[in-house]
């Protein structure tokens, strides 16, 4: 009985299962099975050819994935110090007061205060029962008492 190469492949994958070989290994396998398995010299020789172009191809491969690497590496440090400088900021046209926010207009500021703790700062709502501004995501409250910078007596 004679055992096909891709037979032989399966074999040797059942009996190494924890051996794990990279592609240009995996490669020379096949060359390695397919000359003991008795195929022509023709077929050996065009197996050959097919290992150093994919050997080229796996070297191009590795090259281009260092470099992505590197690049990926890059970025993740450039986002974490553009993360720390966004805590940091202040956002524009606002002023804190009494651990709220209020935005600047012509006449002085705006009626609703914005949250301070939330980042994109949405505008913040009375609740008349409660006598507190409740930020829109429901998340930080502030008393009624809180005004404006310059409404401060």
């Amino acid at each position: 009985m004679r055992i096909r190469v891709v037979d032989k492949i399966r074999i040797q994958l059942l009996i190494f299962p924890t051996r794990l070989m990279s592609a240009l290994d995996t490669a020379k396998e096949i060359v390695r099975i397919g000359s003991t398995a008795g195929l022509s010299k023709d077929v050996i020789d065009l197996m050959e050819k097919k290992l150093s172009l994919l050997t080229e191809q796996v070297i191009l491969l590795e090259k281009e994935n260092s470099l992505l690497r590197l690049k990926l590496s890059h970025f993740e440090t450039e986002k974490a110090n553009l993360r720390a400088q966004l805590q940091n900021l202040q956002p524009v046209g606002f002023e804190e007061n009494m651990g709220v926010l209020w935005k600047r207009t012509a006449n002085g500021f705006e009626q609703h205060p914005y949250c301070k703790e939330c980042a994109s700062h949405p505008i913040m709502t009375p609740v008349h029962e409660a006598r507190t501004w409740v930020c829109a995501t429901g998340n930080h409250i502030a008393p009624f008492s809180v005004k404006p910078p310059a409404s401060i007596i």
